[in-house]
């Protein structure tokens, strides 16, 4: 599926940036993961602070929705996408309706992993999503 076809899919979903929410936004062109000096195993991902309200709605609407769980819901409660080569994860704020992003490391299935290359292929930015991938990301499930 295109990033298109994807955005056609999911028009209804909207970016919620929060009332004075800086955690997520970074001061330099590029997203990276900061751990935190009191808590080293914690850490935040920083968005590119070139990023536009415009880029976060289509980002959302390009996304692929994450593993619902053991929860009975009918909405993701995280989605996932590349931009540059970065991946991304959203996490809904009330049911679905509006999500926040911000650049992801942790653990994802082989499947979302597969589907995100799919995505980075698509998007020209295959080197810098594997890059990214061997720096913050870890296989898990199938």
């Amino acid at each position: 599926m295109t990033s298109n076809e994807r955005s056609n899919e999911n028009p209804g979903r909207r970016y919620d940036k929060g009332e004075r929410r800086f955690k997520h936004v970074g001061k330099g062109p590029e997203p990276k993961i900061q751990f935190l000096s009191d808590e080293p195993k914690r850490w935040e991902g920083k968005c590119p602070n070139g990023l536009s309200s415009g880029d976060h709605v289509r980002l959302l609407n390009e996304a692929i929705p994450g593993n619902k769980g053991d929860r009975d819901i009918d909405f993701p409660k995280n989605l996932y996408v590349v931009h540059d080569g970065a991946v991304y994860e959203a996490a809904t704020t009330d049911r679905g309706k509006s999500y926040h992003g911000y650049p992801y490391r942790g653990k994802l299935p082989k499947r979302l992993i597969d589907e995100l290359r799919e995505m980075a292929v698509e998007k020209a930015c295959e080197k810098q999503f594997d890059d990214w991938i061997k720096r913050h990301i870890s296989t898990h499930g199938s």
